[in-house]
Order: C-alpha cells, then sequence, then structure tokens
C-alpha cells in the first residue's frame, strides 16, 4: 500500500503530469472565453496544426536532446513539398514522388551533418545558412508559384479522417511513439542522451559524435521533407510559404515539454504534450479574436518562458549532480 502511495505521488510530482494539468488548465479557459472553443471541429483543427510541427518535432527533437540545433527543418519541409508537387505534376505516382521527397531531405540532411562535421561550422550556423539556400532555390525553380496537388485519391487520404481524427494527426502520433520508444528503450537511444549530456564522456565510451550527427541531421531534415509532402497532400497544393518557421514552433514546444536546449534530456511524451499546449494556446488565441500581432509576439514570449524553465531545469539537473560528487 505504501509503495502504492508512493507511485501515485511520484505521478503526481512528474513533470509529464504538471504538462497535463497546464494543458487542461488552458482548454477549461478558454472553453470558458469562448464557447465554440471546446468543439469537436476546433479539436481536430488543434490537431492539423500539431501534426505539421510534430512530424518536424520528431527529427528535430532527437538532435535537440544530442545537443545540437537545426534550424533548417522548415525550409527543408518546404521545399520537400515542393519536389512532391513537382514529382507528381510530371505524372510520378504518389509513393514513388513522397519516397523521392524523403530521399531529397536524406540529402539535405547530409549537407547539413558535412557543413558540420567537415566544415566545422556550428550547427546554429551551418542550418541557418542552408535555411536561406533553401528558400532561394525554391523561389527561383518555382518564381513562387504554387505547384497544383491534383491526385484525388492521395489528397483524400491525407487530408481525411480515421474515426474522425486526421490521417496527418495520426501518423504524427506512430511516429512520436516509434522515436519514443528507440529514445527511451534502445541502445542507440542512450547513445543520443550520452552524447548530449556529457561529450567528452561519450567519446570515452567509443561514440562517434560525427556519426551520430551525420544519422541525425539526415533523419531530422528526411522527416522534414516528409511532412512537406503530408502537408502539400492535405492542402492541394505546394508553395514556397508552406512550413516555413515551423522549427522554432517546434522547437518552442519541445523545449516546453522538457527537452533541454543543450541536450541530454527530455523525451517524446513530454514533446508531445509541449506540442499540444503550444497549439492548443495558439489557437486558443484564433478562436477569441486576438489580433494576429499579440499572437505572434505571444508566441515569442512562450520562446523565452519555454528557455528561462530550460535554463533554471540545467540549473538544478548541475546542482543535483553536484550533491551526488560531495555525498
Amino acid at each position: 500500500m505504501k509503495n502504492t502511495t508512493n507511485r501515485f505521488s511520484d505521478v503526481l510530482k512528474s513533470k509529464n503530469t504538471k504538462l497535463v494539468l497546464v494543458l487542461i488548465v488552458i482548454i477549461i479557459g478558454f472553453s470558458l472565453l469562448e464557447k465554440t472553443f471546446f468543439t469537436f471541429q476546433n479539436m481536430r483543427n488543434i490537431m492539423l496544426a500539431t501534426s505539421l510541427s510534430g512530424i518536424i518535432g520528431v527529427g528535430v527533437g532527437c538532435i535537440l536532446i544530442s545537443g545540437n540545433v537545426d534550424l533548417s527543418a522548415g525550409a527543408v519541409g518546404c521545399f520537400g513539398g515542393l519536389v512532391f508537387g513537382y514529382c507528381l505534376a510530371h505524372g510520378m505516382p504518389w509513393p514513388v514522388a513522397l519516397i523521392l521527397t524523403i530521399v531529397y531531405g536524406a540529402v539535405a540532411g547530409f549537407i547539413n551533418a558535412f557543413l558540420c562535421n567537415v566544415g566545422k561550422i556550428p550547427p546554429f550556423i551551418g542550418t541557418l545558412a542552408m535555411t536561406s539556400a533553401w528558400q532561394g532555390i525554391g523561389s527561383l525553380a518555382t518564381q513562387d508559384v504554387s505547384i497544383p496537388v491534383t491526385d484525388k485519391a492521395m489528397t483524400d487520404f491525407f487530408g481525411g479522417t480515421l474515426f474522425g481524427i486526421p490521417v496527418s494527426f495520426i501518423i504524427m502520433c506512430v511516429l512520436m511513439l516509434v522515436y519514443g520508444i528507440m529514445l527511451s528503450s534502445t541502445p542507440f537511444g542512450r547513445k543520443i542522451y550520452m552524447l548530449g549530456g556529457n561529450r567528452q564522456a561519450a567519446r570515452l565510451a567509443g561514440i562517434s559524435a560525427k556519426k551520430m550527427n551525420y544519422f541525425l541531421f539526415i533523419n531530422c531534415s528526411a522527416v522534414s521533407a516528409l511532412a512537406g509532402g503530408i502537408l502539400a497532400a492535405r492542402m492541394k497544393t505546394a508553395s514556397t510559404s508552406a512550413v516555413q518557421g515551423t522549427q522554432f514552433t517546434a522547437i518552442t514546444a519541445l523545449v516546453l515539454g522538457g527537452l533541454a536546449f543543450g541536450g541530454g534530456a527530455g523525451s517524446m511524451l513530454g514533446g508531445f504534450i509541449g506540442l499540444l499546449i503550444l497549439n492548443t494556446f495558439n489557437n486558443g488565441l484564433s478562436v477569441i479574436g486576438l489580433d494576429s500581432y499579440w499572437q505572434i509576439s505571444a508566441g515569442g514570449v512562450l520562446l523565452v518562458v519555454a528557455l528561462l524553465i530550460d535554463y533554471f531545469n540545467e540549473r538544478s539537473r548541475a546542482k543535483n549532480l553536484l550533491i551526488k560528487k560531495e555525498a
């Protein structure tokens, strides 16, 4: 009985439980302010918004845990949508077009890792530079003209629902579950945490930071390109403005969910809850009619709050480690 009570107490004190309570408070608050907020249609809108940043967040989250960051994920996702639309416009079957889109993403990720590993460019700078590169190439290739996506069977699938739940949200949940299990229950996942938590210890343990960088950046860009292709299918058009900046939404949500910006901590479950919190909050601001400029400002404030929380969490972890060493 005592053990059961202790376990229940631990659950209540856990970070994810606190995040769920924050999510519930946000839902209740906006429901009281606007009766149309807590409707099935609006909950579906939140799922649709979460699915895009969530799929990108799967790849970005792994990189964050490893102690790096990828700011090109949104631009890669946008260009991935253009690749997908271009392939379909030239008569390719959509599964082949989607595979080629993911291959493009893998190439983009390889370039990011090459810049970091061989060029010795910090990931923050290298991926930011590639953001501009992909945006420019996309605009030049299309002259900023959207590419129609007209394969009805495919658009109906990716834009459809299963038991009322958007297919894109289900895809995101499956990816988060798979990556969550990989991170928490496999030797490779433990290597990612070790790399982000203590690079020196990881090196002594025989973990190659360069090889891990190649895998993680390729994975992130491939998943981002997939997200761009799914969005193009859902919206029935591929444009140069789609997906742009989504990596910042994903990073904000993931850090809110407990993933350490400096690496070595966090989980996909916490990231998932963080994504729901951020997208529910943004949706609520829109539903109550808040001006879009204020919504953008609120997103910036949330990012600052998330980084401050991460800073104090990092200080707390460092203090606890010091206490354990002294003991």
